[in-house]
């Protein structure tokens, strides 16, 4: 099983968050789609529209954890290259290239870390009823028997 946690979003939401990714600005997004203003400013505070808009935005470009560690890796292989090349390097250079890959990484384990704990902890719902009665046995025939079987000790 995946641990993966899926979202159900409308297709409305889904229109106004891909428009927004692609324009940017809320009244751009408003003029583009026809929709008053408030509205989509509604849409894009929905908590599961917000996801999908972050899950998209650090899944592309360079913001892409992937990415990001491709770069890094590129980083460190060619100050590496350049290293045995010249023979001339610094080791605080490959240093602090490794410790930047090393916080980014960090980063993103605690930035999971805090995802999961949001998403365990969240309030799921719960419908309470609560029936206030004066009648001891209930209300209609069972009440009316429950109360003749009960009181004729």
């Amino acid at each position: 099983m995946s641990k993966e946690i899926t979202t159900r979003i409308s297709p409305e939401s889904i229109e106004i968050a891909n428009a927004y990714l692609e324009k940017g600005d809320i009244t751009a997004v408003s003029e583009a789609l026809k929709v008053p203003r408030d509205v989509v400013s509604d849409y894009l505070n929905k908590r599961e529209v917000k996801k999908y808009i972050d899950s998209v935005y650090l899944d592309t470009g360079y913001r892409n954890r992937g990415k990001l560690a491709e770069v890094m890796d590129t980083l460190i292989d060619r100050k590496l290259e350049e290293a045995e090349e010249t023979e001339m390097y610094s080791n605080k250079d490959l240093a602090d290239l490794l410790q930047m890959a090393h916080k980014m990484r960090m980063d993103e384990i605690k930035a999971q870390t805090e995802l999961e704990k949001a998403n365990a902890s969240s309030i799921k719902t719960q419908n309470n009823v609560m029936i206030n009665s004066e009648v001891p046995f209930g209300q209609g025939n069972y009440g009316a028997l429950m109360e003749k079987l009960l009181k004729s000790e």
